[in-house]
């Protein structure tokens, strides 16, 4: 059942991850966190880090739309590579926020709270940009 719900939402998910530009001035995400960062609420330790926060959450989002339109315009082969891949991608991350979190324990101060929220954000940008990339590839003789 979930399988034909999903179907209708992934034929208009290539268009939705093509739409999304790459990070830097344009990146909407980007835009958005530097002006959440930038508020009055974001400027303490606990409003930074609810903004990297929500910049990590859009950035998976995004990041998701892009695996789920190239899962679905790969041919088998390449799709069971990218499934692949991306598994391991996924053991990586975790590995990753477990070595931040053990370098950010030996750390005594609330200004590394937020430092370390920006450096999960940075793991999952570098991702989401990464597959954006591979279906702009994938539209290039679209």
């Amino acid at each position: 059942m979930t399988r034909r719900l999903l179907l209708p939402v992934m034929l208009v998910l290539p268009n939705a991850a093509l739409a999304a530009p790459q990070a830097g001035a344009g990146d909407p995400v980007e835009v958005a966190l530097q002006r959440c960062l930038d508020a009055p609420a974001g400027q303490s330790t606990a409003g930074q880090t609810t903004c990297e926060d929500a910049a990590l959450r859009a950035y998976d989002h995004r990041m998701n739309l892009a695996y789920a339109a190239l899962m679905h315009r790969l041919p088998a082969e390449a799709a069971s590579r990218l499934r692949d891949a991306q598994r391991a991608w996924l053991a990586f991350r975790g590995a990753e926020d477990r070595a931040r979190s053990a370098l950010y324990e030996t750390r005594q101060g609330t200004m590394y709270v937020p430092m370390q929220a920006a450096a999960a954000v940075e793991v999952v940008r570098s991702r989401t940009l990464q597959l954006e990339a591979a279906l702009r590839v994938m539209t290039i003789d679209d």
